[in-house]
């Protein structure tokens, strides 16, 4: 035992002792690490952009809502010679991103504010192409164009149509007529 003590009073006791507070120490201070998962990516949209058939101004703002919930915005470029936008709609994220982003969810868009006439579906495994349009409603203040109702040329030739059909059936029944008349005498 004086052996063990020699030993432990030199430099030895403070090996052991390090050795075993530094294993305890691991031991008290763990915690717990739990892996995440990576967030799941967006849906991307891209296309043409026309407002009452032509290009509107680099810029415009594009905007994608699944149902009231805004879930993506951007802006309009011109690329060969026509108005193009690319956007991203996130994933569903309930802390950041609710209402969105959900498996074949309707994904409507609006340009310059204004609904446009397309909408999409919220895909994030393929490319989304939607070309989008918008035609200005005409003005309740413009005056309609009065119904077209027929005019007298198609008029005459339905009448003239009808006398020929008429004619065309008389002459059959005169032929018949002959024909049966001619068939008597020859008995």
């Amino acid at each position: 035992m004086t052996h063990v003590l020699k030993l432990l009073g030199g430099g030895w006791l403070a090996a052991v002792l390090g050795v075993a507070l530094f294993g305890l120490a691991g031991t008290f201070s763990a915690t717990t690490v739990s892996a995440e998962s990576p967030p799941n990516p967006p849906a991307r949209f891209v296309g043409s952009v026309k407002v009452d058939g032509t290009a509107p101004a680099a810029g415009t703002t594009i905007e994608a809502r699944i149902g009231s919930a805004t879930c993506g915005v951007t802006t309009t470029f011109n690329a060969g010679g026509e108005s193009r936008y690319v956007l991203d709609s996130p994933a569903l994220d309930p802390g950041a991103n609710p209402n969105c982003g959900v498996e074949g969810a309707v994904v409507t868009f609006y340009i310059g504010g204004k609904k446009a006439a397309e909408s999409g579906s919220w895909k994030n495994y393929e490319l989304n192409t939607v070309n989008l349009t918008y035609t200005t409603p005409p003005s309740p203040t413009s005056t309609p164009k009065p119904p077209v109702t027929g005019n007298t040329a198609t008029a005459s030739s339905d009448a003239a149509a009808t006398w020929l059909f008429v004619a065309l059936g008389l002459g059959a029944l005169a032929f018949g007529v002959g024909g049966a008349t001619v068939a008597r005498r020859s008995r």
